[in-house]
């Protein structure tokens, strides 16, 4: 009876050490946005909303711009970017630029790094024509292997199948886009 006696005894201790553990303690929040709705929680953060004009100079201060400002033109940046030129009316077709300021020119890798796509994107106007003008500047540079590309029209999308993201970017600088 002794050793039955001793293991209950064991497990009401361990009973006791799990009811006073960290993990079953009630979570206790120390500020809230809306403190009304919760229940015996002591705020310790005091807090005031203030519509000063004069005191929100300071928060907008620290916020972000919510638009990527306009890059200052100048006639040679030190990162080799260069921004997008004045004149398409020329052209039948435009490539656009992303917000923030850059060629739209990505590349995704799939199928564990084994498959690469470039894709082209922004496009307006003639797609068929920018295919027909890039085409063969791609083919001169992988010349053994065939070009496959292939056009979106709807998406306004040209996807490659291979890694010719700087080629193209580099053929879309020198034509001002």
């Amino acid at each position: 009876m002794s050793a039955l006696r001793l293991h209950a005894q064991r497990i009401v201790n361990k009973i006791n050490i799990l009811k006073h553990s960290p993990c079953n303690r009630p979570q206790v929040r120390n500020s809230y946005y809306d403190s009304k709705y919760l229940v015996d929680v002591e705020v310790n953060t005091k807090y005031e909303a203030t519509r000063i004009p004069e005191e929100w100079k300071y928060v907008e201060r620290v916020l972000p711009p919510v638009v990527v400002p306009e890059p200052k033109k100048l006639s040679q940046y030190c990162s080799g970017w260069k921004p997008q030129g004045d004149d398409f009316s020329d052209r039948p077709y435009f490539v656009g630029r992303t917000r923030n300021h850059m060629m739209p020119v990505f590349l995704y890798i799939t199928q564990r790094g084994v498959r690469r796509l470039t894709i082209i994107k922004k496009i307006q106007g003639d797609i068929w024509q920018l295919e027909k003008e890039l085409r063969p500047y791609l083919e001169d540079l992988i010349k053994p292997k065939p070009l496959r590309l292939q056009v979106n029209e709807f998406a306004g999308k040209i996807c490659l199948h291979g890694d010719h993201v700087n080629a193209v970017k580099y053929w879309l600088g020198e034509r001002n886009f």
